[in-house]
């Protein structure tokens, strides 16, 4: 990540570095002892994790956020997991979180395996992830629009994006499999009216049967883990 794209996040309000996904905190298992928050912001995630007695390792590419977290987690790296050299032993991690980071990497594919030999064998990849599929994009697309924001789904400093599809594509090409899946859903009446009609004719030219699913998924959280042998 250049000192231009940083300078994107420069501008973003505090709470995206203070912010704890209570959906993530609800998924860590109490036997996970040591863990590693990819993107940990602040450390606030990590604090919570610390009260339960667990190890919390971070690493955060914003400095001023990194700096905050090394006064609550046990390890922090500051700087582009993309770049940087990873200092962990093999098989040091019973989990690893990706809280909303993998659609702000150029490519979270290679992300994904870079960290897996700090992963072990039966060590969990704990991800969540925006969906464009969601019905506020298609309905933007179907506009002619494709308009970045300050956040939300059309984040300015997301650089992928994907959808369900893409995301087993994603954790399958790094060796994982999915094997839990969290549907968040935002979804307004205002939407009704026009995804019924949408699914009436994708289902008319045979193209999706699930649309309304799909349409009405704000953010996916998955648990990943690696393929037997």
């Amino acid at each position: 990540m250049s000192s231009d794209s940083l300078s994107y996040y420069h501008h973003k309000k505090d709470q995206y570095y203070h912010g704890v996904n209570p959906v993530i905190v609800s998924r860590i298992h109490e036997e996970w002892t040591s863990i590693l928050d990819i993107g940990c912001g602040t450390g606030q995630l990590g604090k919570v994790l610390k009260q339960q007695g667990r190890a919390i390792y971070g690493i955060e590419a914003f400095e001023d956020a990194a700096k905050q977290a090394e006064q609550t987690l046990d390890h922090v790296l500051c700087g582009n997991i993309e770049q940087m050299a990873l200092p962990y032993r093999d098989e040091q991690f019973d989990c690893m979180i990706f809280g909303d980071v993998l659609e702000h990497l150029l490519d979270p594919w290679a992300a994904l395996k870079k960290v897996k030999p700090f992963l072990k064998k039966e060590g969990v990849i704990l991800a969540s992830i925006p969906n464009i599929g969601h019905i506020s994009t298609v309905l933007e697309l179907l506009a002619g629009k494709f308009s970045y924001t300050d956040e939300g789904l059309m984040d300015q400093t997301h650089l992928r994006f994907f959808t369900l599809h893409e995301i087993h594509a994603l954790f399958h090409s790094a060796g994982f499999h999915i094997r839990e899946l969290e549907t968040i859903h935002v979804q307004h009446p205002s939407y009704e009216a026009v995804m019924n009609d949408l699914h009436e004719l994708l289902v008319k030219h045979g193209i999706r049967f699930d649309f309304n699913e799909a349409a009405t998924a704000y953010q996916y959280v998955v648990e990943a883990v690696q393929f037997n042998g």
